[in-house]
């Protein structure tokens, strides 16, 4: 007598795209670590730090190599002159831009409000966001922050696109990388938001 085959039980899983956010500096990957743990974001998008003042072409090259489907570069203004060659090689290499300026504390700003001031510099900033409650003693790199903003995430993420909109008509014609202030920072929260398990 034949023995009947068992019936396989398994559920078909979906398995998630390999993300990869590269980020300049501790400030944003300690950002968005803590964001990916709070939202219970899968292991397959990893979150580094990459130098963009160095060779961001290789760490690019070897991200495709490595079979990340989807990449996110994350810097910042803070006066530094070639932005712009980041950019052209982060769309050559089909990566996404996120960037912020005059710095990544633009967006930890708009958790409060809604400011077109056009910074000069990261320390004026960083005093003008000491003023908000819950930041008045704000540290670089600190994994505290995501925690004391994220009750406040759909404020910043409006003012974002609110400021975002009105700054690049305002300066039409003008780079992206040139215009202050300026983030997109929003976008890569939504995305990492769809992402939750």
């Amino acid at each position: 007598m034949a023995r009947k085959r068992p019936v396989n039980n398994f559920r078909f899983r979906e398995f998630k795209a390999k993300v990869l956010i590269l980020c300049e500096g501790l400030t944003e990957k300690n950002y968005f670590t803590a964001m990916k743990e709070d939202l219970g974001l899968p292991k397959t998008i990893a979150v580094n730090v990459i130098d963009c003042r160095g060779d961001v072409a290789d760490v690019l090259k070897n991200a495709k190599k490595d079979g990340f489907e989807k990449i996110f570069v994350v810097f910042d203004h803070d006066n530094f002159a070639k932005r712009g060659d980041v950019f052209k090689l982060a769309s050559q290499k089909n990566a996404d831009v996120i960037f912020s300026s005059i710095c990544f504390e633009i967006w930890y700003l708009f958790h409060y409000k809604k400011s077109t001031k056009a910074f000069s510099s990261e320390s004026e900033l960083e005093k003008e966001l000491k003023k908000c409650i819950g930041m008045e003693s704000y540290e670089k790199n600190n994994f505290k922050h995501y925690s004391i903003l994220k009750d406040k995430l759909s404020t910043a993420k409006a003012n974002a696109q609110s400021i975002r909109s009105s700054v690049i008509e305002d300066n039409y014609g003008i780079a992206i990388f040139d215009l202050n202030p300026y983030t997109n920072i929003d976008e890569l929260v939504d995305y990492l938001e769809k992402q939750k398990t």
